[in-house]
């Protein structure tokens, strides 16, 4: 694409999960922040997560067709190649629309069709990797990239190309680090004295969780731990994908005080707890670690290449997590690891104040920074 038909606009590649669409829209007010004149855009799936959530912040979507890569065993492997074939030509002619000075990709399925083409036309671009192991699209895109930003130095070795790789950490939304805790203890309210568990198994659920805790409605350990510490108060996310009725179930399990499929005001949520009990998704380690919050993860065990042992690893290692691994987590390891951390508070401050110095608050700002010299100069200033 020649210079004079260069347009100052920026497309982003985001979508599949919430994982990879919130730190594309951290990456995108960061941008705007700095260039409030350049245009900036998303690509997706149409009818998608992303398409929802990326038109709730007012920025335009333009769909573009892509499938997730399946086994070649798997009978919709035909039918994946049609559809990012489709999505590969709709992005070229996405592309020759609105002429972009550099295209962003944050990961998945989603960015590939847009990615694949960017490369083909000669249009600069930078991606983001949100976990420890890189996901298969930004290996495949890595090579030709601009730049290639990490969020775990262990990441380095497993991209073949070194010299562009720049560790920024997985941007997380400003809002994790504005809400005041007590402040969003009042609105939710939860008492002051109360003892907070928040137990989250990612936008999906998790059965393993859900199971746990409906173990405890019967197990005498737990009772004795309420009855020595009756401060202690669970609120759990069930999940969209679980079985109907699993909230309200689990609802009157002794020591809840809200269940629900799906809480809206997850942030404040994660501000307000004690202690939470989750997935070990990427960007949950961050807003977790933004939010300075000692933890228990249990990592998915499906995860792609699992992906999210090594995240949570990487959090342990930092003295802010305790991990289990799926099979082993259940009524009474939950019953008693929360027996063990409410009657250890300086131990649990100390995990709190490791996952703080884990964060990275400066994510979005860093690949922003770079972001503005390719934009202004086509020279990257100094992420």
């Amino acid at each position: 694409m020649r210079g004079k038909d260069i347009s100052d606009t920026i497309i982003i590649a985001a979508g599949g999960t919430s994982g990879h669409i919130y730190p594309a829209l951290a990456i995108a007010s960061a941008i705007r922040d700095k260039l409030p004149d350049v245009s900036i855009l998303f690509s997706g799936v149409a009818h998608s997560l992303e398409e929802k959530m990326v038109k709730e912040e007012d920025y335009p979507f333009c769909p573009v067709p892509a499938q997730n890569l399946p086994s070649r065993q798997d009978r919709r492997f035909f039918s994946w190649i049609s559809r990012n074939t489709k999505g590969y030509f709709a992005a070229r002619r996405l592309l020759k629309e609105k002429r972009p000075r550099l295209v962003i990709g944050t990961g998945g399925f989603v960015s590939a069709p847009l990615i694949a083409a960017a490369g083909m036309m000669g249009i600069p671009y930078i991606l983001h990797e949100q976990n420890s192991i890189p996901g298969r699209a930004n290996r495949l895109f890595s090579k030709k990239a601009h730049t290639v930003f990490i969020s775990y130095e262990s990441s380095r070795p497993l991209f073949r190309r070194q010299d562009h790789l720049v560790f920024s950490g997985n941007p997380v939304r400003p809002l994790f680090y504005e809400l005041d805790r007590e402040e969003v203890r009042e609105e939710l309210g939860v008492p002051g004295e109360a003892f907070l568990v928040l137990i989250m198994g990612g936008s999906l659920g998790a059965r393993t969780l859900n199971n746990a805790i409906s173990g405890l409605a019967g197990l005498p350990a737990w009772t004795e731990l309420l009855q020595a510490h009756p401060e202690i108060r669970l609120v759990i996310s069930t999940g969209v994908q679980s079985a109907a009725g699993s909230a309200e179930a689990l609802a009157g399990v002794p020591g809840v005080i809200r269940a629900e499929s799906f809480l809206h005001d997850a942030p404040g949520w994660i501000a307000a707890c004690d202690l939470f009990v989750g997935r070990a998704g990427a960007m949950t380690c961050a807003e977790i670690a933004a939010r300075g919050r000692p933890s228990i993860l249990i990592p998915f065990p499906y995860a792609a290449d699992d992906h999210q042992t090594f995240n949570a690893r990487a959090m342990e290692e930092a003295g802010a997590a305790q991990v289990f691994q799926d099979r082993d987590f259940n009524s009474q390891v939950l019953c008693g690891t929360l027996a063990r951390m409410v009657n250890q508070p300086d131990e649990l401050a100390l995990m709190g104040d490791r996952a703080r110095h884990w964060a990275t608050p400066d994510a979005a700002d860093k690949i922003a920074r770079l972001v503005a010299g390719i934009m202004k100069n086509n020279e990257p200033e100094s992420p």
